[in-house]
């Protein structure tokens, strides 16, 4: 179903990038920063990043690249969330990322100039290299120094180029939806389409179906309660829109790699 990664690790990277083909979650911060507008779609709602400026996002919501970064180099750090969560960031940045917001600073510069450390950065983060603790160390000082620049900073969305009105418009009203029984035909409708036709335009945008993306939000939810609630398993299931618990139990696994009561024991302290 789609692109399903548990996380791409501690990393980091810097290259000029296509569109993404597919929309996909893994359960890291990711952190990025170009020197032209990036636009993603994230958890159903268009978001456009400023060129210069650093935003950071919980990548476990569904998200996808739109548009490619026209030749210019974009730099992006992950951080697994269990790893972050042992740095002691501020509660008030992760309950935001909880939340599904993008969180942005205005410009990448000094101490948060991302693109500056890639290449050393993408290096040295392999567990073989010798200056590996160092890196570490000044990520995980990177990674405070931005949630604390981005607490102040309000949501970056506005509607963008980079995709079908209709695609957008429907992967939002999934996302806005997505607890409650809805269908195909009702996506559909939402945008005056035919289910069959909306299913094609879904799909060869998105890179998923519509089904599959309605699953990625609801998992998405249900990580999100597993973190901050002390729900039981089979409410939080039935929060996050599952009518069945063992088709709960499937597509979790199949999305994290593990059960939701060891996805909540793994994050817990």
């Amino acid at each position: 179903m789609g692109a399903t990664i548990p996380s791409f690790d501690l990393a980091c990277w810097r290259g000029a990038v296509p569109r993404m083909s597919v929309a996909h979650t893994h359960d890291d911060l990711e952190f990025n920063s170009a020197p032209v507008e990036l636009e993603y779609l994230v958890d159903g709602r268009q978001v456009v990043i400023p060129a210069g400026a650093l935003a950071v996002f919980w990548a476990a919501r569904p998200h996808q690249l739109v548009r490619d970064s026209g030749g210019s180099e974009l730099a992006w750090l992950t951080v697994p969330l269990a790893q972050a969560r042992g740095w002691r960031l501020p509660g008030e940045f992760l309950t935001r990322m909880f939340a599904g917001d993008v969180a942005v600073t205005e410009q990448a510069v000094g101490p948060l100039a991302l693109a500056e450390r890639a290449v050393s950065w993408g290096a040295e983060l392999d567990p073989t290299h010798p200056l590996h603790r160092a890196a570490v160390t000044e990520v995980q000082a990177f990674v405070l120094r931005a949630a604390f620049a981005t607490a102040a900073e309000g949501r970056v969305e506005k509607v963008g180029g980079g995709l079908r009105a209709d695609v957008a418009d429907m992967a939002a009203w999934i996302a806005r939806h997505a607890a409650e029984d809805i269908t195909v035909a009702a996506v559909a409708a939402h945008v005056h389409l035919h289910p069959n036709h909306a299913m094609t335009v879904f799909r060869h945008a998105l890179g998923v179906t519509i089904g599959e993306y309605l699953a990625q939000c609801r998992i998405a939810r249900a990580r999100e309660l597993l973190l901050t609630t002390d729900d039981a398993i089979p409410d939080i299931a039935a929060s996050a829109g599952f009518g069945s618990l063992s088709q709960f139990y499937a597509r979790f696994r199949d999305q994290t790699g593990e059960a939701p009561a060891a996805y909540r024991r793994r994050h817990s302290g």
